[in-house]
């Protein structure tokens, strides 16, 4: 039986290059998860060059993740093997603009991802966070792992939380997390959701 990856924000600009990676380097399964509601949009998705080749492989489920799974979505979701947990409200700009609704979504959504492992116990739970979290470094200095969180800002203090999160349902519960730190990621179809809409109509 092939192995199966359940992947949050596969419509976001990160999210569908790492479906586009599963789907072209394994024969995994892939359980796909997005809003629809912030940066990520379906487009994205069947851009990837081998969709139309690969798309057998690919169940989508449109999810809001600040509202818990249901027994009846994680029957139909399958045996899980892997979760990234990948989605999350971003940017720094947006998060001072409007702090609190945008720190409850980042919570919810992982506590909801965390339960959700808790259930299903995969053999492991990727969380996608970001450099952001430990502040601004000093001139000449690289962050290390398990260095001082130290955020700046709504967005990256939601990022720390969702870390804190995970780290304490590992210690209490053993859920397997494994937690990333990116920083200024870019590549191709990095695009603003509104232009790459534009692009599609015409």
């Amino acid at each position: 039986m092939n192995k199966r990856i359940f992947l949050t924000g596969a419509g976001g600009f990160v999210g569908h290059h790492t479906l586009e990676h599963i789907l072209k380097t394994t024969d995994w399964d892939v359980v796909i998860s997005d809003s629809f509601r912030h940066r990520g949009v379906t487009d994205r998705i069947t851009s990837i060059g081998c969709w139309e080749a690969e798309r057998h492989r690919v169940q989508l489920i449109t999810h809001d993740l600040t509202v818990p799974f249901s027994d009846v979505m994680i029957k139909e979701m399958g045996h899980i093997d892997y979760i990234i947990s990948m989605a999350s409200d971003s940017h720094v700009d947006r998060s001072i603009t409007d702090p609190a609704p945008f720190i409850l979504n980042n919570v919810a959504l992982v506590v909801n991802m965390l339960e959700l492992a808790r259930k299903i116990q995969p053999e492991v739970f990727l969380h996608v966070s970001t450099d952001e979290v430990y502040g601004p470094a000093p001139k000449g200095y690289a962050h290390v792992e398990w260095d001082t969180i130290l955020p700046s800002n709504p967005y990256s203090g939601s990022k720390a939380a969702q870390e804190a999160a995970c780290i304490s349902y590992w210690r209490t519960f053993g859920v397997p997390v494994v937690i990333t730190n990116t920083m200024n990621i870019i590549g191709e179809r990095k695009i603003q959701k509104s232009l790459f809409q534009r692009l599609c109509i015409v």
